[in-house]
């Protein structure tokens, strides 16, 4: 594959050629070349950013978003992956269920999506910090709380593949709203439980 394959032929392609049972971070990164980084973190949110009805899911999906995004807040968005985390797979048939759902939908974004503020791309840290803070709030047990922060970090992952800066920015500007939106959430829902127990008989 071509540096400059659209996200969707990538995984489209991906997905015809694994015909075994599991499929490897490394075949998904080998696939993407220098966006590998991009390709992964797409790949793992979204299972939760569709949201395909796989009970359990956020749990398969959360563990390799952090590793992900910690290793690119440290080191940047590198493709040159870890070989212990190149080893990790998951299942053909979820990794084909999830390019049949999401393979339309990119062709219709990247009609749109070209090329620029490619500066955006390159904040590899930065980025991967804000990955690591959604991924976060992912595999938190927070009821619906998993779709916001899988699509940001979805619309981060695309931007990175298309090289696209102005989806990264604006994938990162709603990363921001939710995150203060759930921070908030929990600190009422806490607040509104302790003055629920304060209140309740016998409390002293």
């Amino acid at each position: 594959m071509t540096e400059n394959a659209p996200a969707s032929s990538i995984i489209e392609t991906l997905a015809g050629r694994c015909a075994g049972g599991r499929i490897t971070i490394g075949e998904m990164t080998d696939a993407a070349g220098s966006r590998a980084f991009g390709l992964v973190l797409l790949l793992f949110a979204l299972p939760e950013a569709l949201p395909l009805p796989i009970a359990g899911i956020s749990a398969v999906i959360a563990v390799p978003l952090i590793v992900l995004s910690a290793q690119a807040a440290l080191f940047g968005a590198d493709p040159r992956l870890p070989e212990w985390l190149r080893r990790r797979s998951i299942d053909a048939g979820l990794f084909r269920a999830v390019a049949g759902k999401a393979v339309p939908i990119l062709r219709r974004m990247e009609r749109v999506s070209r090329p620029r503020w490619q500066g955006m791309a390159r904040a590899g840290r930065a980025l991967g910090l804000a990955c690591l803070l959604l991924a976060v709030i992912i595999a938190l047990p927070i009821p619906f709380g998993n779709l916001l922060p899988a699509l940001c970090i979805a619309g981060i992952a695309f931007g990175l593949l298309q090289r696209d800066g102005v989806i990264i920015a604006a994938s990162l500007a709603a990363g921001a709203v939710v995150v203060t939106g759930m921070t908030v959430a929990v600190l009422v829902a806490g607040d509104a439980i302790l003055s629920l127990v304060g209140a309740a008989p016998g409390a002293s």
